[in-house]
């Protein structure tokens, strides 16, 4: 086995430059959370993950160069070497928000040219598949130095049994994760034991896993595709000429409670009571609503009340979508609590005007410059409304004035240009494939792993 004196400098700067690194993190986290907080990151992020980062580093720098001995090895021989690079792991091929999330970080890591393969899991959405995505880069055999899993934290322990020690603990393990409420579930906490780090979109989210998890939390924003805007005829997509649209979507798997249609109804119908306004609703919706029978009434029953809104339960492919938000003159989202918020952030992208709940991970880039933010007053969340919700409260949002800015846009509408010239800058400077892929490779980089 071969080890020479350039090996053994490119490791010993690696050491020095994580240790730099850290010193950073050490005192950011003193001044905010003080040196006994500090202390734990300084323990479990320099010393304890710092000798079993230089472990991997050995053990992939000796197996680059070891003899043509016979080595022993307990698991399949195609995945014996450590790959240098990236393994982003996660729904690739789903129909949901994770995989459309997943997908464009995947661009991201391709436009900053960061060594990367995908391994995408397909356990438990088997119905909503839409086929394969970057099939040249699947490699379902090899382990890589960093893991990307980009899933829920309650979906580790799978995820982690789906790829098998052997991909797993020679690897740093990254969990690129969302979550809507302001504090991340207690029984998470050992979940996330078994990540070196968790990439999070925001400080909101970030806020919500540091009580649970004493390692590091990296705000990694996420990318959002660069959207032209699509000129498309309204009476292709059952549309009527002539009025202004309001378009809300939302997914039935992604809990009705918590992003709130029947608030979205309530607003439309306190600001246009009439019925003869020239304006419409348009409500997309996605997932299984036999789930909540009683909200898919609700919504059915309104529709069938008031022709001027119409509910779209059919499957829309990615194209269909943005027809669809290209087609209205507005987004509305009086969620409860977000993560992130792609529907408004792609909607700003293709500068429609947004109204939305001024609270959660949607204040990153919704501001009364970009938008219409909503006030709201804290409300406690009911057990059935959403799971790890314990003790937790969420928005409720002012409907009369979701209402009065409603009727300012169909008032007010050209001079909106401005402002929805201002939205579409700022989400492409925030989350561009560019800017987020830089961001990824510099966090990688800085590990000094690939």
């Amino acid at each position: 086995m071969k080890f020479n004196v350039g090996s053994a400098r490119k490791l010993a700067a690696a050491i020095l430059r994580r240790l730099g690194i850290l010193a950073i993190l050490t005192g950011d986290t003193i001044e905010h959370a003080g040196l006994r907080v500090a202390w734990g990151i300084f323990w479990k992020q320099g010393v304890m993950q710092g000798v079993s980062g230089a472990a991997r580093r050995l053990r992939t720098t000796f197996a680059q160069h070891e003899s043509d001995a016979p080595k022993q090895i307990s698991h399949p021989p195609s995945t014996s070497r450590i790959r240098s690079g990236v393994l982003f792991v996660g729904y690739a091929q789903g129909a949901l928000g994770l995989g459309q999330a997943f997908r464009s970080d995947i661009k991201a890591a391709a436009a900053a040219d960061l060594p990367f393969a995908i391994y995408p899991i397909e356990k438990n959405i088997e119905g909503r598949l839409i086929g394969p995505f970057m099939p040249e880069r699947y490699d379902r055999d090899n382990a890589y130095a960093v893991n990307i899993i980009e899933v829920a934290a309650d979906q580790i322990p799978a995820v982690l049994d789906i790829l098998g020690p052997h991909r797993t603990d020679s690897s740093y393990n990254i969990l690129k994760t969302y979550w809507e409420l302001p504090r991340a579930p207690e029984v998470w906490r050992n979940h996330l034991s078994r990540m070196d780090e968790i990439w999070v979109p925001n400080q909101f989210v970030a806020d919500a896993f540091a009580p649970i998890y004493e390692r590091a939390i990296h705000i990694v924003p996420p990318a959002v595709e660069h959207l032209a805007e699509r000129t498309v005829a309204r009476e292709t997509l059952g549309l009527g000429t002539g009025r202004y649209y309001f378009l809300f979507s939302f997914d039935y798997n992604s809990s009705p409670f918590r992003k709130n249609p029947i608030g979205v109804l309530d607003a439309f119908h306190t600001a246009f009571p009439k019925g003869d306004e020239p304006v419409g609703l348009v409500i997309k919706t996605n997932g299984r609503s036999d789930l909540y029978p009683q909200i898919r009434l609700h919504i059915d029953a309104a529709a069938k009340r008031d022709p001027r809104i119409q509910v779209i339960n059919d499957h829309l492919d990615r194209d269909g979508m943005l027809d669809l938000l290209s087609a209205a003159d507005a987004y509305v989202s009086l969620h409860k609590a977000e993560g992130f918020g792609l529907g408004m952030a792609e909607a700003m992208m293709l500068r429609r005007s947004v109204v939305g709940t001024n609270f959660s991970g949607s204040t990153d880039f919704l501001n009364s410059e970009t938008g219409h933010p909503i006030p709201y007053r804290l409300q406690p969340i009911q057990p059935h409304e959403y799971p790890g919700s314990d003790g937790q409260f969420w928005a409720d949002p002012d409907v009369e004035v979701a209402a009065t800015a409603m009727r300012h846009l169909v008032d007010n509408d050209q001079n909106e240009v401005n402002r929805r010239q201002l939205a579409a800058e700022t989400i492409r400077r925030k989350y561009s494939y560019d800017v987020v892929g830089q961001h990824m490779k510099s966090r990688i980089e800085s590990l000094c792993l690939i």
